[in-house]
């Protein structure tokens, strides 16, 4: 994609080139499931439509229609954006299993440094409203960690949950 920015579209400006290529690649992405051809009128006749409605994208784009460089260059940069969704989709499982990954080992160093620290006073209080709602005997929580408070809580709260359903 970045060779093509120096090879595309050399006789516009920097802006214009920057925002063709973002519309573009959006465009692209809403259209992915047509052929660069279809994609290609499309965006045409968006173009044109667009110009005529006195709205348009692009102000300078419509003489360029008439270009077939221009067009070349524009059927270019529609199959490099396809590749590069269809690149894009072929990974995605991977980064699924790279983002759970980096999830379980936030919890887990989340779960490392709460079993260091001592209780909050407020789950301190949480826990004992708790205990006096539901008539529970009361554990003696002076040498709990966060942690172990947290999953003592966690209990109280799945075990009423599962007798309310009952």
């Amino acid at each position: 994609m970045y060779y093509l920015k120096n090879t595309l579209f050399l006789d516009l400006t920097k802006n214009q080139k920057a925002s063709l290529f973002s519309f573009l690649k959006s465009f692209v992405k809403k259209h992915n499931d047509k052929t660069t051809d279809e994609i290609l009128s499309l965006f045409i006749e968006d173009e044109q439509y667009y110009f005529e409605q006195n709205n348009p994208h692009f102000e300078w784009i419509i003489a360029e229609f008439e270009k077939d460089k221009f067009l070349k260059e524009l059927k270019t940069l529609i199959n490099e954006n396809k590749k590069q969704l269809e690149i894009k989709e072929a990974q995605r499982p991977f980064l699924e299993k790279q983002k759970a990954y980096a999830k379980e080992q936030r919890k887990k160093a989340s779960e490392f440094k709460m079993s260091k620290e001592p209780p909050t006073k407020k789950q301190l209080y949480y826990y004992d409203k708790l205990c006096e709602k539901y008539k529970l005997e009361k554990v003696d929580t002076n040498n709990l960690s966060r942690l172990d408070l947290k999953n003592l809580i966690g209990k109280i709260i799945e075990d009423e949950q599962q007798s309310e359903k009952i």
